[in-house]
Parts: C-alpha cells; sequence; structure tokens
C-alpha cells in the first residue's frame, strides 16, 4: 500500500492567520507596536489584544479543518453583530485561502468595549449655570 504525503500545519501558524485577517477589520481594539512607549503599555496592550484559541476538528473524511474560540476587545460605537460577521468571514476566508483547511466554526466573544479617542473635556466655567 502506498503512503500519502501529508502536510501538517501547526495551530501557530492558524493563529497568526487569524491575527492578520482580524488586521484589515478596523473596528477590532489590538495592539499598536509602532508606540515608543509600547514596552510600557505592553501590560495595558495585553488586555485588548484579541485572544485567539485553534481547535482542531475531526472530520469523517479526515480532511483538516479547525475551529476557533475568540475574545475580543471592539471600539465602543459600532454595531457589534456586523464587526462580528466581519471578523468571521475575514478568518475563514483567509485561513480557507492560505491552509487549504476547512474552518468549521468561529465562536466570538466581544469581551470589552473602547473609546478611540477619549471624549474631550469641557472647562470649568462652561458647566456654570449663567
Amino acid at each position: 500500500m502506498e503512503e500519502t504525503e501529508r502536510t501538517h500545519i501547526t495551530d501557530d501558524v492558524f493563529l497568526e492567520i487569524a491575527r492578520s485577517a482580524m488586521q484589515n477589520v478596523n473596528e477590532v481594539a489590538r495592539q499598536e507596536k509602532k508606540s515608543p512607549l509600547a514596552e510600557l503599555t505592553q501590560l495595558f496592550s495585553e488586555r485588548i489584544a484579541p485572544q485567539i484559541v485553534v481547535k482542531r476538528v475531526e472530520t469523517p473524511d479526515l480532511a483538516p479543518a479547525v475551529s476557533f474560540d475568540i475574545k475580543l476587545t471592539l471600539i465602543y460605537g459600532v454595531r457589534i453583530p456586523e464587526v462580528v460577521e466581519k471578523v468571521r468571514a475575514a478568518i475563514k476566508t483567509e485561513v480557507e485561502n492560505l491552509t487549504g483547511s476547512t474552518v468549521e466554526r468561529i465562536d466570538i466573544l466581544v469581551e470589552k468595549l473602547i473609546r478611540s479617542e477619549p471624549a474631550p473635556e469641557q472647562p470649568l466655567s462652561e458647566n456654570l449655570p449663567r
């Protein structure tokens, strides 16, 4: 019996593809590495960076398949169902195109909302009755 050649893709590769795909969804909060204060803000950044778990899925035909559990922080004010669908579509398309594996499911937990810019503070004189 002839043995077929196999290609194995690690979970880290699936993880990196999913992270990369989410970079194209602007409404997802993510860690910015450009800042000169990156080391000082690393703890905060890690709290808003998407958390992704890759799971292998057993299929009857033994075709490679994966699923994802993702925790996201979104920008306050976005339409959550629309953003979640954008994230799902981006990950599914990118993973399937690059690996040939089927994405069986993508479960998303929206864990936090953050404001993209702090609300401007009004001077005290504007708050006083006239």
